[in-house]
């Protein structure tokens, strides 16, 4: 082994002979897959693309790399690899849910509606497929055994390794902890023990790209642009369809990493499998580190107190409810900042990502998760209403460690309902509506009980009490209002307001009329940036903003696997 590499391939590994021939017995031999050792050269010539021999032997060695970099042992080899263009795999996203029930779908919406992240002009599965087929760089499919990679040029057969290494990752993990036996019904418990499966992939996929760039391994690791200069870096520079649903999505690849390194730091790898066996089954533990085992959760009720012209929607197979969980709530308010190329913003840049001294974003852990709304947050339960209308409603009531956790979710989900244009309604505190100025079609009441914060969405003002039975919040029991989008007081966005953070948009989803400026990043390096908005250490605003777009606009479609 080179002495290069022994900070990163393990002990575990076998030292392959000076010849690279095969073992007599390659069972359990952790470093060779397939006929290749993880060191072995290939000596492939990647002008002019690859051929499928030697994309077969690029993957034996990527996994014998796994193997050696993991300590597992990819028993079944290697998955056959497809790779596919954007444009085919976004075709192949359409009827993704076409299975889902009207009734799923109807909860689905009325979830989104409620979070203000997907509006009532939106179908939330078309959104889903939209970005899935914009953000995916690669799967697998563990019911075929197969590994998809998307590429801006399938025909040449490049791919980077880092992508590749990542989905195999996913198949050496089905073959020895058997991923179909997670279930995950919630958002929450989802994003929970998705923390780990790709917490752990990515971690090894963060590990094989640093050996990559410093020149580690025998030879340069093949990328999708290896010998094509034409071709711009950062993968896919067009943003999501949806950032809220971005960032739900990112959550487990962005926090799932330090999960494992702090299983790792505890007692190696054995520490890490062992989570499979009682993963964690919140995001909270992956966002918060040091939680797990330490924080209790609570598990709520949320009784139905609607009356006889509503229903609460049920289901045979799935939870009646959704948690949402951190990830949910804390892109809630991520997602402003990049929908209206910086001129609006809750969370401040600055806060959401996790940037280095001279402004480059950490590749192990670049989004932060554990902001203020979230830190105290303990349980919350979704359900959705529907009349005989066919017209829906819904209920989310979350539970906090105290009541002043609760106040800075109370604080910025009123900034949020002003950048959605929700007008405030007379005579309430906590009361909106959403008109013809707006593309959300809802009135929604937020009312805090202690250490819970209950959110009722209904069509109309006068609904709202009849989907719950809730009091409103009148304007006279309130004496300091948080978060009245006065910023004057200080306590409500960026100086545009909403108005500014919406009229960059023309569909809620933060895609300028042209579909570039705001995913680019254009708009706010050219001017989303003020006098005061630079800090200390004379990083400017708009500085921030262009460093959170390109991560936007690269990171996950360049780097994010996926497994299925």
């Amino acid at each position: 082994m080179d002495h290069s590499q022994q900070e990163f391939v393990q002990d575990c590994a076998a030292e392959p002979p000076a010849d690279f021939d095969a073992p007599a017995d390659d069972s359990q031999v952790i470093g060779f897959v397939d006929g290749y050792w993880y060191n072995q050269p290939l000596d492939i010539d990647v002008e002019g693309g690859l051929t499928e021999g030697e994309l077969e032997r690029l993957s034996a060695r990527t996994a014998a790399r796994f193997e050696a970099m993991r300590c597992l042992d990819a028993a079944d080899g290697v998955p056959a690899v497809d790779i596919k263009s954007r444009e085919e795999f976004a075709e192949e996203q359409n009827g993704t849910f076409d299975n889902v029930s009207t009734a799923l779908r109807q909860a689905d919406n009325a979830k989104f509606e409620t979070m203000l992240i997907i509006s009532s002009e939106e179908n939330s599965t078309d959104v889903r497929e939209q970005n899935r087929a914009s953000t995916i760089g690669g799967t697998y499919n563990f019911r075929t055994d197969t590994i998809t990679i998307v590429s801006d040029d399938p025909d040449s057969l490049l791919i980077d390794e880092e992508v590749l290494v990542h989905e195999i990752g996913h198949a050496v993990q089905d073959q020895q902890f058997n991923l179909t036996r997670y279930e995950r019904p919630t958002t929450d418990i989802d994003k929970g023990i998705l923390s780990l499966i790709e917490g752990d992939v990515t971690f090894i996929e963060n590990r094989y790209l640093d050996a990559c760039e410093n020149g580690q391994w025998e030879e340069p690791c093949v990328t999708e642009d290896f010998g094509n200069e034409s071709q711009s870096d950062g993968g896919n520079q067009d943003g999501p369809a949806n950032w809220g649903l971005y960032f739900t999505e990112f959550q487990p690849y962005s926090d799932g990493p330090s999960l494992i390194q702090a299983a790792y730091d505890d007692g190696g790898w054995e520490a890490v499998n062992a989570l499979y066996e009682d993963p964690p089954r919140s995001a909270y533990y992956s966002a918060f580190p040091g939680s797990y085992a330490e924080v209790e959760l609570t598990d709520i009720e949320v009784p139905d107190r609607s009356t006889d012209h509503w229903e609460r929607l049920t289901f045979e197979d799935e939870p009646d409810y959704d948690t949402v969980g951190v990830a949910g709530i804390s892109a809630m308010f991520a997602s402003p900042v990049y929908e209206s190329g910086g001129q609006f913003t809750i969370y401040d840049p600055r806060d959401l990502l996790n940037v280095g001294p001279q402004g480059e974003v950490d590749d192990f852990d670049p989004l932060n998760y554990n902001q203020p709304e979230t830190e105290g947050w303990r349980d919350d339960k979704f359900y959705t209403y529907r009349n005989d209308a066919n017209q829906t409603a819904g209920v989310w009531t979350i539970d906090w460690a105290s009541a002043a956790d609760a106040e800075p979710f109370l604080e910025s989900y009123q900034e949020l309902a002003e950048f959605r244009n929700g007008q405030r309604v007379d005579g309430y505190e906590f009361t909106y509506s959403f008109g013809e100025d707006s593309e959300y079609d809802m009135a929604v009441t937020v009312v805090p009980d202690g250490d819970q914060i209950t959110i009722v969405t209904a069509p109309t003002v006068e609904d709202l009490t009849a989907v719950h039975d809730v009091e409103l919040v009148e304007e006279s029991e309130v004496s300091n209002t948080p978060g009245d989008g006065n910023p004057d007081d200080g306590s409500g966005g960026s100086d545009g307001g909403a108005d500014d953070g919406t009229d960059s948009s023309t569909d809620g989803t933060g895609d300028s009329s042209d579909g570039s400026s705001d995913s680019s990043g254009d708009e706010a390096t050219d001017d989303g940036a003020s006098d005061e908005s630079a800090d200390d250490d004379g990083a400017g605003f708009g500085v921030v903003i262009a460093a959170v777009a390109l991560l936007a606009a690269g990171l996950l479609a360049g780097k994010r696997g996926h497994s299925e």
